[in-house]
């Protein structure tokens, strides 16, 4: 008796795709185990794209395909790190080899990672960097503001509501509330400092010129004047003219370590992240030899938030 002869299953284009996409889905699935291969991957999605592309041109419907693939890509994202750990250096080798198109985002993972973490790090550094303006502030706020007079505390809450208008960008009005202010409080430095800083952000330098002759003489030392003006420029959004105010202050009292903690607040704004470590170490050091604990404590409190945002790792 003869034995029956079947023919082995003839695989069409839209299998063949489908085999692909499942073992697309194994890969990524398998990322990180011992054994597994990254690099086969952007190849593989390449060819998936491809057999879909001209599938799609022979009008042949491959709706619940495109659905799969867009599932497993989603997938490739979750697991970027893995992916990256296990390709190394190897991915930008075999793109430049493959030059793939900026629309083949899985061969640019790692440029995309470096990208996040950028992101990431100059938000945190906002946040610490506005942190050190603060804590500076609080400095002068501390010794004016320890039980004040109730014509301090009116002053203080115009100054507050001021600094809510400029942050809105209505420059006019949070001037108008330091006007109130220095109205109040005429023998206080910090409103006349403010005045002169927003008559400059509206182009107005006679009129800053005398709100600021009029302050300095307010405070002990010029080195205190300067280095108030400074931390105030620099909450304005007067990045260039706090720098050079800073940079005056140094200066002036190359002992005192204020000046070291402003500039590393301008720094780490500007995202120079070793200066402003340098300048944070600089100032705890001036700040021991001082005995200013207070200043020390605060240095090396952002000192340390810093150098875990310096160290979070890129992909090479």
């Amino acid at each position: 008796m003869s034995k029956l002869y079947v023919p082995s299953r003839t695989h069409t284009p839209v299998d063949r795709v489908r085999e692909a996409l499942d073992r697309a889905e194994r890969a990524v699935s398998n990322l990180g185990d011992p054994g597994a291969e990254a690099l086969h991957l952007p190849h593989l999605f390449d060819q998936i794209e491809r057999q879909l592309q001209e599938l799609e041109q022979q009008d042949v419907d491959v709706r619940v395909e495109r659905t799969q693939f867009e599932t497993v890509q989603r997938q490739l994202k979750r697991h970027k790190g893995r992916f990256l750990r296990q390709a190394g250096r190897s991915l930008k080798e075999a793109r430049e080899e493959a030059e793939p198109p900026r629309s083949r985002w899985w061969w640019y993972l790692d440029e995309i990672a470096v990208k996040q973490r950028r992101r990431r790090m100059a938000r945190m550094a906002a946040g610490a960097a506005a942190a050190i303006v603060l804590l500076a502030g609080a400095w002068l706020a501390y010794k004016r503001f320890l039980a004040p007079p109730p014509e301090v505390g009116k002053a203080y809450r115009y100054m507050q509501m001021g600094q809510s208008e400029l942050g809105v960008g209505d420059v006019r009005a949070a001037l108008a509330d330091f006007d109130a202010a220095t109205e109040l409080t005429p023998d206080d430095p910090e409103p006349w400092l403010w005045k002169g800083a927003l008559h400059l952000k509206l182009e107005e330098p006679d009129q800053a010129n005398e709100a600021f002759a009029t302050a300095e003489p307010l405070h002990e030392t010029r080195f205190d004047f300067i280095l108030n003006r400074a931390r105030v420029h620099l909450h304005a959004g007067n990045v260039e003219r706090a720098r050079a105010d800073v940079e005056t202050a140094i200066e002036l009292e190359p002992a005192s370590g204020w000046g070291y903690y402003l500039r590393a607040g301008i720094d780490a704004q500007e995202g120079n992240y070793d200066a402003a470590l340098a300048d944070l170490e600089r100032a705890a050091d001036l700040a021991r030899e001082g005995g200013d604990g207070r200043l020390q404590a605060l240095a090396n409190e952002k000192r340390a938030r810093l150098m875990q945002m310096s160290m979070i790792p890129t992909p090479e």
